[in-house]
């Protein structure tokens, strides 16, 4: 097209405002790179000391769950960390709030678990540096270590596969105690080999096959009051379960059990019992079944910990205490206790209970759609003597 010179064409001055406004609604338009920040809540300051003292027993480098130690590992997951909160399902506890107050319990506080989710609906801001951001916010140790600290004595389990991503398992073995002479044992702890595939660990007297102690990466070790103590022979046979579950890589796991004597010389014992339920068979699709079982309590004693085994499809457990004035003492509520990620329950005061006392489980079990499920709730507990409770 030919034009006149200085003149532009009606096209050429359409083409020019079209460019014009393209370009000022470039330069005016907003783009959101990350959630709006609407709190004042920091990482840093307000919610890894949280995570510290309730997740990262669990959630660290080289540990069975997935990092949550520095700022970096932890804001992909911070909707998720914010809806396991709210629906109670991390940390793991099963027990319900009110019935015992249990020195192992890991369960967040109310406020505890208000910061977390005001910090992630207010756009979960770090409060560090771009560098800060990605150091774990406290030192992670890559080396098995004893929690509880270094024990008197130990065992060690054999050298035990687990495969790649391996589903969760039960190992059983059985360990000599490294004792030459009956002892008292003040304490029991047990350190994984390799943290990264080991969910929980039992010990067990093999020759009653009582329970005596539960590891879990929040409940790490047993402590008897000072006056009262297990008594375990020369060269006591023990039966260890581990719960396995597979990492990312086959690793070689090569754990321990560790014991506390001390010599306090004191003559106050330990006792471990069970009792269980009847057998309750659950048909397929059932909601729920329930059972029931009682046991006498033998002697005027305290309640040390509480152990229910781990069954699927248990739905609730509940233990009673049943007085001989009448009264009843609860002492345990688990609401969907976890087969796979089980926990003991350690009374933060040990429960006097006088002789006479009926000790009541009721228990309910569901099966899933297509196959029957089986099962007898089964209750171990440690007791000790009274004049121990009073520490």
């Amino acid at each position: 097209m030919i034009t006149s010179p200085g003149r532009p064409t009606r096209a050429l001055i359409w083409v020019g405002a079209t460019v014009l406004v393209g370009t000022l609604a470039l330069a005016t338009r907003t783009v959101e790179t990350h959630p709006r920040i609407s709190t004042t809540l920091v990482w840093n300051k307000d919610i890894a000391p949280i995570l510290q003292r309730k997740c990262f027993t669990c959630h660290t480098p080289f540990n069975v769950a997935f990092s949550l130690a520095s700022f970096a590992d932890a804001r992909p997951w911070a909707a998720a960390i914010r809806e396991e909160a709210l629906e109670r399902h991390m940390p793991v506890w099963a027990a319900a709030p009110g019935y015992g107050r249990f020195a192992n319990d890991p369960s967040l506080t109310q406020n505890e678990l208000d910061l977390i989710v005001a910090w992630a609906d207010g756009g979960a801001p770090s409060g560090q540096t771009l560098d800060e951001e990605q150091v774990p916010s406290v030192p992670v140790a890559v080396e098995a270590m004893w929690d509880a600290g270094q024990p008197s004595s130990t065992t060690a389990l054999a050298a035990y596969q687990v495969a790649a991503g391996a589903p969760a398992a039960v190992h059983r073995t059985e360990v000599t105690a490294p004792f030459t002479a009956p002892i008292r044992v003040h304490g029991i702890a047990f350190r994984p080999g390799n943290r990264s595939v080991v969910r929980y660990a039992t010990v067990r007297d093999a020759r009653t096959n009582r329970w005596l102690f539960t590891w879990t990466p929040w409940s790490t070790a047993l402590h008897l009051p000072e006056s009262a103590a297990f008594v375990m022979p020369a060269q006591a046979r023990l039966v260890v379960e581990v719960g396995y579950v597979g990492s990312e890589a086959a690793v070689t796991d090569e754990s321990q059990v560790g014991f506390y004597t001390g010599t306090d010389g004191g003559t106050g014992v330990a006792t471990a019992d069970s009792f269980a339920a009847p057998a309750v068979t659950v048909a397929p699709g059932a909601a729920r079944a329930r059972t029931r079982g009682e046991w006498l309590w033998p002697e005027t004693s305290a309640l040390q910990a509480l152990w229910i085994d781990p069954i699927e499809g248990l739905v609730s457990v509940d233990v009673s205490a049943y007085l001989p004035d009448g009264s009843v003492r609860p002492l345990l509520w688990l609401r969907e206790p976890s087969a796979v990620w089980p926990s003991p329950y350690v009374y933060e005061d040990p429960v006097p209970l006088p002789k006479g006392a009926t000790l009541r489980v009721t228990a309910y079990v569901a099966s899933d759609a297509t196959t029957p499920r089986t099962a007898t709730p089964a209750v171990h507990l440690i007791r000790i003597p009274t004049t121990a409770s009073t520490f």
